[in-house]
């Protein structure tokens, strides 16, 4: 008998002790998980569907190339439809591209947590999910997500790509969706330049941004003073700036956002300082330049005077063995270590003829240009004492330093399109410049 009410008092007390972890379970998760399942879906639906305007989504996905592309659209959800509008990167999509915006469903299903799925295809968003015969493993985008969470203020949903696993966020917009991306979209043409500069914690480092990816670079000094190191950050355009996918870090610093300024000629994080400000005009001719930038130029791009000079080479080299009409073009060639050359390229096959000049930087917007005296011919004579002097002294004689300011003549203070090179001693001595170098000009053009 006693030992059977010792079993018994056991049995009971493990009763209990189940009883009692099951009221602990309870008191954790009140409802069934379906019944939970059920309310998470219905918070990310409400704050979805609470707002009158819709969402600008940004998600990160594979592309060409070594950069990530950073997809932007602007997006309408209702209870059932999501519509998408029409961008500058959608308006290139074949068959679709004229198209104001398109519509489909979405829905949220259950997979390991919340998963937001755009489950009929979508011209605009799911192009990026194509494969194609041109980029069959480059394009292949995700169209479900994984939603971690949204900011407390609901303003905000975090989560990333299903498959690949790349960020994924949506900013509640406060104005029209078409009106968004097409203030966006100016963001985007006007305000990326290539070349700027990044100043943060009293550093000024050399940044870049690749617009077409929606990518940011930031080179950071090396802490052993080896060369800069290159970040690359994910950022989308806002209708006042840009939200940055990837936070920067830098000595202590945490940008997330920067506001375009009132300036129009950079960005600045308003809770840290830091800003992105125009590149100095002046790097644009001696720092970090492409060896193979060649500026071309011609007749059309000079100044009165400076076309005066060019005149008098025309009447002195088609009284020599070297007729001006056998000029083809003249461009400046970046060469590094403090030089510049002067290049006539001559009909195909005739050679090239290198006239190298000194340059360096006189401030943010000026350079200083001189003619070493040392032409290198490619046709076995040379054609400065022809009458081509005077084209290479309207630049800048030998050993005599001629100051030019950098003027931009178009595009924005940020991103400038065209620069005019202006002798500070004659203004009617200048040479206009496109920032598209490489856009050809024959030399009497």
């Amino acid at each position: 008998m006693k030992k059977l009410f010792t079993i018994c008092a056991l049995g009971a007390l493990a009763v209990w002790l189940l009883g009692s972890c099951q009221m602990m379970e309870d008191d954790l998760f009140a409802d069934e998980p379906a019944t939970r399942q059920d309310k998470w879906m219905a918070e990310y639906r409400r704050v979805f569907n609470n707002n009158e305007y819709g969402w600008a989504l940004y998600t990160d996905q594979p592309t060409f190339g070594r950069h990530p592309h950073l997809a932007t659209f602007a997006v309408r959800f209702d209870q059932d439809y999501c519509t998408f509008y029409n961008s500058l990167s959608t308006r290139r999509i074949p068959n679709v591209g004229t198209k104001d915006s398109i519509q489909s469903t979405y829905s949220f299903k259950m997979d390991n947590g919340i998963v937001l799925s755009f489950d009929t295809y979508n011209g605009f968003f799911h192009y990026y999910a194509d494969q194609s015969q041109y980029f069959a493993q480059d394009l292949q985008a995700d169209f479900e997500f994984c939603l971690d969470r949204f900011s407390e203020n609901e303003d905000t949903i975090f989560g990333r790509g299903k498959t690949k696993q790349l960020p994924f966020m949506m900013i509640k917009m406060k104005m029209p969706a078409q009106e968004y991306q097409n203030r966006s979209d100016e963001i985007t043409a006007s305000y990326s330049p290539y070349n700027c500069a990044f100043v943060c914690a009293g550093d000024t480092m050399k940044a870049q941004f690749l617009s077409g990816y929606g990518n940011l670079l930031l080179y950071f000094p090396d802490e052993e003073g080896g060369e800069a190191v290159e970040h690359m950050y994910s950022y989308g355009n806002l209708v006042g700036g840009i939200y940055l996918i990837e936070n920067i870090e830098y000595k202590g610093y945490v940008i997330k956002e920067m506001a375009l300024n009132e300036a129009l000629d950079g960005y600045t994080d308003k809770l840290t300082g830091a800003r992105i400000i125009p590149r100095p005009y002046a790097d644009y001719y001696t720092e970090d330049v492409d060896e193979n930038d060649d500026k071309f130029f011609g007749y059309s791009c000079l100044g009165t005077w400076t076309q005066g000079e060019w005149d008098k080479a025309k009447a002195a080299l088609d009284g020599s063995k070297y007729p001006s009409s056998t000029l083809n073009n003249i461009t400046f060639n970046p060469a590094g270590n403090g030089k510049i050359v002067l290049t006539v390229n001559m009909w195909y096959g005739d050679g090239e003829i290198h006239f190298p000049f000194d340059i360096r930087k006189a401030g943010p917007d000026k350079i200083q240009l001189r003619y070493t005296g040392t032409e290198h011919s490619g046709l076995g004579y040379t054609i400065y004492d022809l009458g081509f002097k005077y084209v290479v002294d309207a630049i800048a004689p030998k050993d005599e330093w001629r100051t030019y300011k950098i003027v931009p003549t178009d595009g924005t203070k940020l991103s400038p399109a065209v620069f005019r090179l202006i002798d500070e001693q004659n203004p009617d001595n200048s040479i206009l410049f496109k920032k598209d170098f490489r856009y050809y000009y024959g030399f009497w053009d």
